[in-house]
């Protein structure tokens, strides 16, 4: 679970949103979640926990890029 926290954290930090945003676009999941999951109240299944990363993996720098963030590309030999 603290593996998964700290994924769902770092993927936030990079987007620039919160962790209940993510929850909610991604799973739907009520508002109170993310606490409920940080205080041990609850915890998500392994297949929660799977869409939740898949859903990360594939969205990915969306943010960056829709704001206009340059991102470094390969370039091929100019020489």
């Amino acid at each position: 679970m603290e593996q998964l926290i700290s994924e769902v954290e770092a993927y936030c930090a990079a987007e620039g949103i919160s962790p209940q945003k993510l929850l909610r676009d991604a799973l739907n999941a009520k508002w109170g979640q993310w606490q409920d999951w940080k205080d041990g109240k609850s915890s998500p299944t392994m297949k929660v926990a799977d869409r939740l990363r898949a859903y990360m993996a594939g969205r990915s720098g969306d943010h960056g890029a829709a704001s206009g963030e340059i991102t470094p590309t390969v370039q091929g030999d100019a020489a």
